[in-house]
Formats: structure tokens, sequence, C-alpha cells
């Protein structure tokens, strides 16, 4: 049985990918950016300026970030969690587990999606200027020391290859949301539906 559980935000939880589309499709429109959405989709799970930098787009990135924030912002309703969602996390809850968010996404969106659940998490963790983002076990690391849990006792649920990296960097047991956006990971156990996930861990 594990004592805490982390989560990725977009494409474990939350079902995100049209606001995506929608924000990046602004930012196309008002910036000089011109990749297209499939190769910026292909990077999410680590910090969009991170995402930048792979993109090659090295200028007016922080501009850049305002735009997208504010689109994704007011496309937040195309957002919805992803079918099971609320039935598994109150049933982990109802255990006595410990649950919390390990997220790319910015602390004023996160805030605002987990706000629609009726759920108090241990630990919200997003991207900030003093530690660095996934990949690097940063983020999870801080998040296991504010709940007050050891890595032992500890699982990540994410979508993407960013998220097992950083789960195995931080020593935790990770499990892959077969659901979610990213690719199947050899030899890392995979779940087809949040419903199959209090039966893994309790």
């Amino acid at each position: 049985m594990k004592r805490l559980v982390l989560f990725d935000l977009d494409g474990v939880l939350l079902h995100s990918q049209e606001n995506m589309r929608q924000a990046w499709d602004v930012v196309l429109r008002k910036t000089a950016v011109n990749r297209p959405f499939e190769d910026y989709f292909a990077l999410i799970g680590r910090p969009f300026k991170d995402i930048m930098a792979h993109l090659g787009v090295n200028q007016d990135i922080e501009r850049i970030e305002k735009i997208y924030m504010t689109a994704s912002f007011d496309f937040l309703a195309q957002a919805t969690f992803f079918p099971g969602v609320r039935d598994a996390l109150a049933q982990i809850r109802d255990s006595g587990v410990k649950m919390g968010v390990v997220t790319s996404k910015d602390a004023p969106r996160t805030k605002a999606v987990l706000a629609q659940l009726d759920i108090r998490f241990a630990t919200i963790q997003s991207p900030n200027d003093k530690f660095r983002g996934k990949p690097a076990p940063d983020h999870v690391l801080i998040a296991m020391a504010e709940a007050g849990e050891d890595p032992a006792d500890t699982l990540f649920v994410g979508d993407m290859e960013t998220d097992w990296q950083a789960a195995c960097r931080a020593g935790v047991d990770y499990a892959h949301a077969g659901w979610g956006y990213g690719e199947p990971i050899k030899s890392v156990h995979t779940l087809h539906s949040i419903s199959e996930l209090p039966n893994h861990i309790l």
C-alpha cells in the first residue's frame, strides 16, 4: 500500500489537448512562432520555457508565454477531467492515502483547475525559478518532503516519458496513464483506466 500518490495533471487528470490547441493557435496568430501545434504537443510535460528552447524559440519567450497562458485561461472550459477521475480520487482519499500534483502547468491555471475538485491535495507543485522542471526530479522530491512521505511509500502517475524520468530520478515507483498523451514505456506498468488505480495502490 502506498501512502502518497502524485499525479501529473494534463493527460492524467485533465483532458486538455483541445485547450492547448486553441491557445497555441493564438500564439501562432500573435507572434512570429511558426511551429505547428503537433511539435509543441509532442513536448508537453516540460515547463513552457523548456519547450520553447526545444523548439528553437529563443526570443520574446516571456511575451509568448503570457499570450499562451492568457488564451489557455480563456479556453479553460475546453479542458475537462477524464472519465472516472472524480470517483477514483474520492476512493483514494477515503482510504486515507495522501495525494499530490506535480505538473508543468503554471500555478494559476493549476489552481483554477484543481479548485473544481472536492479533493484536498497534500502538495501541489508547479514550475518556478528555484527548481528544475521535469524530467528533473526536483518537484517530485519537494512534493514528498512537503507531504512528509518517503520514496518507498510514493507512486507517481504520469503519461509522458518526462514523468517516468522524473519518477526514476526521484526513486519512486511509476505507473503510466495509458489514457493520456504519451506513448507506452517498455517495462513500465500501464494503467488502462484511472478506475484501476485504487486497486493498484491499496
